[in-house]
């Protein structure tokens, strides 16, 4: 006779709804290949009226995420309500309670990872969040297992579909960014409002929960640089392809002597490198460790069935686990405080765009200001002769230091020649 696992599910959404209809759909599949028998007992949705795929009979739905928490009979509780609070409460409340937790909420998880993980070590509980990072690639579960022997000294990834299919989209098909916005919005890739995407927020707090379990350290999404994608123009993405880079918005965290850096911005990436043909909604995490070497991890990064993937993983390794009635503790322990290395201190090749009066000078004075600055230059390309307006300048240095740049630019920029802000993308090779 199979052992029962009771579920409750908290949010009904997109993700939750696919959770629900798959559970309900394999239920008798996962009970053959598991000996387990995972039932829904209560779904939490506030609004029960629109139209779902699979719609729970009425026994099982309820209002209120109380009924949840403080049912007994309840083993794993799946918080799939975004945000920080209830959120917050919620999963806290069901660790305290002995009950594991499955959850999506990588906002939550950015900032509360190791406190959730010593509450649930505390009573007795699981905590999953495989769905939390990259959507259906197990990255987390590598790192916790596969890759557990290594020593992981860098992590590139592409962590956020929706940016990446706007930047595809502009790179294919000749589009500004607005209208590829347009277009992943049109699709379902992008909400309405997209600024967590856009704006690198979303793979900031993705890159947070990866770096802490790779390098066993407390990092929160507020400590490092991010950048997002808005500024980036179809001219710049030309210019790029012209260089021999395609431009991708990346999250990268990576060992530098005793620190960590850590940032999420736009970069050019070089033709033949393992991201740069990652296109459209999919997501890829590179990874360098002692051991391994190097490893791509590559698949869908988006939507309700990716993400309900790697929520029912979850589901059903915690379940073996608590039938099993042999606790396996989440030993995960802090390394000694490792810093975050200031921004000034990023090290990098740098592609630079000015926008500036086409008159003889004007590139002498800007290369006159970036060699006072430490910077060499690797290459320029500038178009043809317009001595009534302002021309694209573009030049791609050798390595340089971000706060070398930084100083450079802000003189660069208060030049009477120069007419817009420079734009500067970093380079990662």
């Amino acid at each position: 006779m199979n052992k029962k696992i009771n579920i409750g599910i908290i949010g009904f959404g997109v993700v939750g709804s696919q959770v629900g209809l798959i559970l309900h759909r394999k239920k008798r599949i996962f009970s053959c290949y598991n000996g387990v028998d995972y039932q829904i007992k209560k779904i939490c949705e506030i609004n029960w009226d629109t139209s779902r795929e699979w719609l729970p009979p009425e026994e099982l739905r309820t209002h209120n995420y109380e009924d949840i928490i403080k049912d007994p009979d309840i083993d794993i509780v799946v918080e799939l309500i975004g945000k920080f609070q209830p959120a917050y409460s919620i999963v806290k409340r069901s660790l305290e309670s002995g009950k594991s937790v499955v959850t999506a909420n990588k906002y939550l998880l950015s900032k509360k990872l190791i406190e959730l993980i010593t509450i649930a070590n505390k009573h007795g509980a699981y905590l999953g969040f495989e769905a939390s990072v990259a959507g259906a690639i197990p990255i987390i579960k590598g790192l916790k297992e596969s890759f557990s022997a290594n020593r992981i000294t860098s992590i590139i990834g592409i962590l956020n579909g929706t940016t990446n299919f706007i930047l595809s989209s502009m790179t294919r098909k000749k589009q500004h960014f607005t209208q590829a916005l347009t277009l992943a919005q049109q699709l379902g890739y992008a909400e309405s409002d997209p600024t967590l995407d856009i704006s690198g927020r979303d793979s900031a707090q993705k890159l947070a929960i990866i770096s802490t379990y790779a390098f066993h350290c407390s990092i929160s999404d507020d400590e490092f640089l991010i950048e997002g994608i808005d500024k980036i123009e179809q001219q710049d993405i030309e210019f790029a392809s012209e260089l021999g880079y395609r431009i991708k918005l990346l999250a990268i965290a990576k060992r530098v002597d005793n620190s960590i850096s850590l940032r999420v911005h736009p970069a050019l990436v070089p033709y033949g490198h393992m991201l740069a043909d990652v296109e459209d909604v999919y997501n890829a995490v590179y990874l360098e460790g002692d051991l391994f070497g190097k490893s791509l991890l590559y698949g869908e990064g988006a939507g309700g069935r990716a993400a309900a993937s790697a929520v029912l993983a979850d589901i059903i390794e915690i379940g073996k686990k608590i039938t099993s009635k042999a606790h396996f503790s989440e030993q995960f322990t802090i390394e000694q405080k490792i810093a975050i290395q200031p921004v000034d201190k990023i090290e990098s090749r740098y592609y630079l765009r000015f926008t500036a009066v086409d008159r003889p000078g004007v590139l002498a004075k800007i290369a006159e200001i970036l060699g006072r600055n430490k910077i060499s230059i690797a290459s320029v390309i500038q178009k043809g002769e317009n001595p009534e307006n302002a021309v694209p300048i573009v030049m791609l240095t050798h390595r340089a230091m971000e706060k070398n740049i930084r100083s450079a630019i802000k003189e660069i920029d208060r030049l009477f020649c120069i007419k817009n802000q420079t734009q500067v993308l970093r380079v990662e090779e």
